[in-house]
């Protein structure tokens, strides 16, 4: 009876262990939050592919300021089909022209300035994407924590666990419990056992949706045992005040480069109700008559001018779409705008919820858990309790800790999205 009281000890003080077990693991070796940041900002493949886009309109307005390409005409005019004579009849000649188009009023610049704002609005998305990214990357990593923390805890309450159906098999064997209470502490073992299978399969699920923004091998990384802490700067609780900080943001941005694209088409169409003119210059040369006297050449010149004199049906239906097309995206700005003003302060309640939850697991929750958890096995090991009430207070014990786990991983996810509406602190010197 001495070696089973000294069990008993041993699984209270273990207890006491469990509680304050944390994974440690090489420093080298470890994914911290700032470093898959940083590998998630440098490789991941999106951010690449909306750096040429932004550069190849870049190029490309500069190509949109230019005059269309001269043309250049040649031909034989009046050859005579009888003979095919070049130089029998007067009219016959060898022409050679240049015609050069130019565009209705400002038509170029306003067409490369477009072509401009299209460039800047890739940038803006370029920006938007980063803060996603940054996002979901603090969100996966988190979660990879939580559950490779909840594995750690439970793994040292299995040993605890198992250490139980030793002691009731011992007490079984003497005859001072029933075979209910050794069912009842294996089942409860091999529960633990399926919630591991659980988490590993959580945690692989986790590194794969983390492996998108950086990569198999550096999601296999082992985590460090440590919560990182994310600075969220003061923000007011005011709508307008909160308005006001997300017009710098790059959703917002968005918009007003769609809207100042807009714009230029609407300047384009405008543009079209202007004439287009073009010039061409002509040399036709011709050949000496039969009897050897020469023969002038011939030069000639025109311009061409367009006439949009049926507005009506173009022209018209072209601006009033594209002004239909310019309220909407106001429009947009607008809901936008209220939404991730309410998003945030969704999420800023949420935070605040969270850290009152907070202090209240480590101020009492998990304190009268653990007493709780002691007291049971106390009053089982002087025969005054029963071995049902140590189970539950030992699973209330660990479900307890695995809640403070998870409301410490939720409040920092909570800032990981509030972080995501603050990009003037989320993409500083990045």
């Amino acid at each position: 009876m001495k070696k089973l009281h000294r069990n008993l000890s041993a699984i209270a003080i273990g207890l006491l262990l469990v509680a304050g077990a944390e994974t440690k693991t090489a420093a080298g070796n470890e994914l911290t939050l700032e470093r898959a940041e940083t590998i998630a900002l440098q490789g991941e493949p999106g951010l690449a592919a909306k750096r040429w886009e932004s550069k190849a309109l870049a190029e490309r307005a500069v190509a949109d300021g230019q005059l269309m390409d001269p043309k250049l005409q040649v031909g034989l005019l009046n050859l005579p089909t009888d003979s095919f004579d070049f130089d029998q009849e007067n009219m016959t000649q060898f022409k050679v022209g240049i015609t050069q188009q130019f565009p209705g009023g400002d038509t170029r610049e306003i067409k490369q300035q477009k072509t401009r704002k299209q460039s800047e609005l890739a940038q803006v998305e370029l920006e938007t994407r980063k803060l996603e990214i940054l996002k979901n990357t603090r969100l996966n990593w988190l979660e990879i924590w939580y559950w490779q923390q909840a594995k750690t805890i439970i793994a040292g309450n299995r040993k605890l666990f198992a250490q139980l159906v030793d002691i009731v098999r011992s007490l079984f064997s003497v005859g001072r419990n029933n075979q209910q209470d050794l069912i009842r502490a294996q089942l409860e073992l091999s529960r633990l056992d399926d919630r591991v299978a659980r988490i590993d399969q959580m945690i692989d699920t986790q590194r794969s949706k983390l492996s998108r923004w950086i990569g198999v091998e550096a999601s296999r990384m082992p985590l460090p045992g440590k919560l990182p802490e994310l600075a969220i700067p003061a923000l007011p609780d005011d709508f307008e005040a909160l308005s006001q900080r997300f017009l710098s943001h790059p959703k917002i941005q968005e918009i007003d480069r769609k809207l100042e694209i807009a714009q230029k088409e609407i300047d384009l169409i405008k543009e079209s109700y202007k004439p287009g003119w073009g010039v061409n210059v002509g040399y036709s040369y011709r050949d000496d008559m039969q009897d050897g006297r020469p023969r002038a050449d011939f030069v000639s010149a025109g311009v061409t001018v367009d006439l949009p004199l049926f507005t009506a049906r173009r022209q018209d239906k072209k601006r009033q779409a594209s002004e239909y097309k310019y309220q909407a995206l106001k429009s947009q700005r607008l809901a936008l705008l209220r939404q991730l003003v309410a998003n945030l302060k969704q999420e800023m309640a949420n935070e605040e919820q969270l850290k009152k939850r907070q202090a209240l697991y480590r101020k009492l929750l998990l304190p009268q858990a653990r007493q709780q958890a002691q007291a049971a096995l106390l009053a089982y090991q002087s025969d005054r309790g029963d071995f049902a009430d140590v189970m539950r207070a030992y699973i209330d014990d660990l479900n307890t800790r695995l809640d403070q786990q998870r409301i410490e991983v939720d409040r920092l996810k909570a800032d990981a999205k509030i972080l995501y509406f603050v990009p003037e602190s989320t993409l500083a010197s990045r």
